[in-house]
Parts: structure tokens; sequence; C-alpha cells
């Protein structure tokens, strides 16, 4: 499907025609927080539908960023699945690694980050978690969202928890928590790394 291509005299059209006027956050949302917070650095804000990534954006550095939107649902982010399953190793299934190893071992963490790098498609993109009980916008890279999953993942080995497709559903609290760990370990505001994120 042809992109939209995001102006900002066109938002508040753009917002009603997709349904998010209300508060229904989603990638148009994300593009006018964007273009209101960058507009004069930005070239253009392109929207897609049922592709990989949800926006793509050039920088007045003809820099490109992709960009994958996820809106919160009954308090969690839906991140992917890893239908672990079905992921070969050799003669066995990362499943079944996964359930005869005792330890959450490198051994393991490689299988899964290898998992996680392959069913990501665009390893450059930035992750937009939107939280739509409190409009509250959470941008990561996806070296942030990997160590999230790994996470996930690891908490649910030591629970017994692990099923041949496992999917990623993080609570919004946890990464309310992780956005302010994240701030204080790089002692930046959320504007700096945004900017850092878009526009260098």
């Amino acid at each position: 499907m042809k992109p939209i291509i995001v102006k900002k005299g066109d938002i508040r059209r753009l917002l009603k025609e997709s349904g998010e006027i209300d508060g229904n956050d989603g990638r148009i949302s994300v593009a006018a927080h964007i273009l209101y917070q960058f507009g004069d650095r930005i070239v253009f804000v392109k929207a897609y539908e049922n592709e990989d990534i949800d926006l793509k954006i050039k920088n007045r550095k003809n820099d490109y960023r992709y960009i994958k939107v996820i809106a919160s649902q009954n308090g969690e982010f839906h991140i992917m699945d890893l239908p672990i399953g079905d992921r070969r190793i050799g003669s066995e299934t990362l499943y079944g690694l996964i359930m005869a190893s005792e330890t959450f071992g490198t051994r393991l963490r490689n299988e899964i980050l290898n998992m996680i790098s392959f069913e990501m498609k665009r390893r450059n993109s930035i992750w937009i978690l939107v939280d739509k009980d409190s409009h509250a916008y959470y941008p990561f890279t996806t070296h942030s969202i990997t160590e999230i999953i790994l996470h996930d993942v690891e908490y649910r080995f030591e629970r017994g928890l692990i099923d041949r497709n496992l999917e990623i559903r993080v609570p919004v609290q946890f990464i309310y928590n992780y956005w302010q760990r994240y701030l204080k370990a790089k002692n930046r505001t959320p504007g700096e790394v945004w900017a850092s994120m878009i526009l260098q």
C-alpha cells in the first residue's frame, strides 16, 4: 500500500481518519509528536500500513529513520512472537535446546539473540512504545528492545513458563521503570534521547 506523507497541516484530518483523534495512539499520533518536536529539522514523515515499519523519516542530514510503533493493550506491550518450536538448530529446535538446558547460559543466549535478530528484519529501527492510558511515548533502540525481550525469555525460563511459541508481552509498568533507569544511566532528558535517535 502507498505510504501517507504526514504534514503538520494534515495531522488533525489524518488523526480523525485513522481513528486516533480520541487518544487511540498509533503511527499518526507518533508522526505528529515527532513533527511538533522537530518539524523544522525533518524533511518528511511517511506512514505505512501492513509493512514491517510504521514510519519512515528523513531528517535534514538526509539520513533515514525507520520506526516501529507498538501501542499498549490491556496494560501490556505485545512486542513480538518467537516461534521457538519452529527454529531449527542442527537436528533439534530452539525449544528443545531451552527445555534441555539447566541454566540460561551463553549458548542459549546467543541462539535466542540470533532468532530475535532474524525476527526483527530491520535491525536499525527505532521502536516507539505508546502507553495508550497515559499517552506516554517511549523510544528505544533495537539494542534496548533486544535486551527487554531477552529479559522476558530468561524470566520465563527461570519460572518454567517456556512454550513452543513465545508471545513477548511486557507490562507497561516494566517499560516505564526501564525508561526511567535508562534516562538516569545516560544522564539525559527525554527530549535529548528523542533528538539523538531522530536527528543524529
